[in-house]
């Protein structure tokens, strides 16, 4: 076992060290006896261990980062970090909930000269190409109703009624990389409430949720009525015939592929309320995505519908997932799980097999994990977002 020194100045401060001249060394050295160890005036010594080669360890815990909800790691040479804050309602329905900034991938202060503007109540965010897009899940209740309910939106959610205000429906944002004014913005009336976001290299956006089916009413089948189910819909940019617009999708230079769709099931291919996804590269192009309903993760066909290629479920590691809320995908195609549920984060191979536990060590305090949300990686670098205990934690994997 190696202990480690870590000498620091304070909290949230950077380390300052005091280079002493010869002489002082000198004297030092005469004081503590020949080659004893003397405590600079800031030093605070903390004994941690170090892993063994392959493992994980904590480098890093950004404390005070309450409402932290999603975690995204651009990839390759000059990748980024962002970080996603939500803090809930506010007293005011239509007050802003939260925001997404960008982060040095060592520090903890923010560039203040990237910002995301006009953010309702945003989720979760992916990157695509040179542009960052953002979920704003917005608020289905306010629109859809004419008016507020007395007692707020607790006892109406509004999803059979009419949207009437769609500045507050959930909508999909896009904005350059390094922040600024939206490029472009969309939302489909057909989808009543949205978990997740992904973009592809063609610059595809993938959303799941959950969308509003009309059937024909068994009774009589001139009526139709509503239901609800699990999917994730595929929109491309642009209109989907020269000079038609989805009428779906009012204002949105987008629309639906609606030859592509995942549905609700419980096999390889179809899910249960899917929540965090990844489109990766690696190998040739696929969407991940956790199926929270029935607990895999799973890797399926961008091109497609209602195909995948495998799920995991995390037995190899000796526990299944238990609620995955987050996948992510490194260039070399490995894939790391937030299994909120088990509070952990696993790394698994391209081939789906288990590879490693990446919160091995815990945070700063000592404490494990306590309600991991997301989880970004770049090679050997993981982040992890713990809503819960409001931090970020940084792990290195040894080489």
């Amino acid at each position: 076992m190696v202990s480690l020194i870590e000498a620091r100045g304070g909290r949230g401060t950077a380390t300052r060290v005091l280079v002493l001249g010869l002489g002082s060394i000198a004297l030092a050295s005469l004081a503590g006896g020949c080659g004893s160890s003397f405590p600079l005036p800031t030093e605070r010594r903390i004994s941690r261990s170090v892993p063994e080669d392959k493992k994980y360890q904590m480098i890093a815990t950004w404390t005070g980062m309450v409402g932290v909800t999603d975690v995204l790691l651009t990839q390759g040479g000059g990748a980024q970090l962002f970080l996603l804050f939500n803090h809930g309602r506010r007293a005011d329905p239509h007050a802003s909930r939260g925001e997404v900034r960008a982060y040095p991938l060592t520090r903890k202060a923010p560039f203040q000269d990237i910002v995301f503007p006009g953010l309702f109540n945003p989720v979760t965010l992916c990157a695509g190409g040179s542009k960052i897009f953002v979920l704003d899940q917005g608020d289905t209740c306010l629109a859809r109703a004419d008016t507020l309910p007395p007692h707020g939106c607790g006892d109406r959610p509004g999803w059979s009624h009419p949207v009437t205000d769609l500045s507050a429906y959930w909508r999909v944002r896009e904005y350059p990389l390094l922040g600024g004014d939206t490029i472009s913005t969309f939302t489909d009336t057909s989808v009543a409430f949205v978990r997740g976001v992904a973009a592809d290299d063609e610059g595809s956006v993938y959303v799941s949720g959950i969308v509003i089916i009309e059937v024909p009413y068994q009774g009589d089948t001139r009526y139709l009525t509503r239901t609800f189910f699990s999917q994730i819909y595929k929109y491309r940019r642009g209109p989907r015939y020269p000079g038609v617009r989805d009428y779906n999708m009012p204002g949105a230079n987008w629309h639906r592929d609606t030859t592509w769709v995942i549905e609700e099931g419980s096999g390889v291919g179809t899910l249960v309320d899917p929540r965090g996804m990844y489109w990766s590269p690696a190998g040739s192009g696929a969407l991940y995505s956790t199926d929270f309903g029935n607990n895999p993760v799973q890797k399926l066909s961008d091109r497609l519908p209602n195909t995948g290629y495998y799920g995991l479920d995390g037995a190899q590691s000796g526990l299944t997932f238990n609620g995955p809320t987050a996948v992510s995908v490194d260039l070399d195609g490995y894939v790391y799980v937030t299994d909120a549920g088990n509070r952990r984060v696993l790394r698994f191979g391209p081939d789906e097999d288990y590879i490693q536990r990446v919160d091995l060590e815990p945070d700063s305090a000592g404490r494990p994990l306590d309600n991991p949300v997301a989880a970004a990686a770049n090679d050997s670098v993981v982040y992890v977002a713990d809503f819960g205990a409001g931090e970020v934690l940084r792990f290195q994997r040894r080489k």
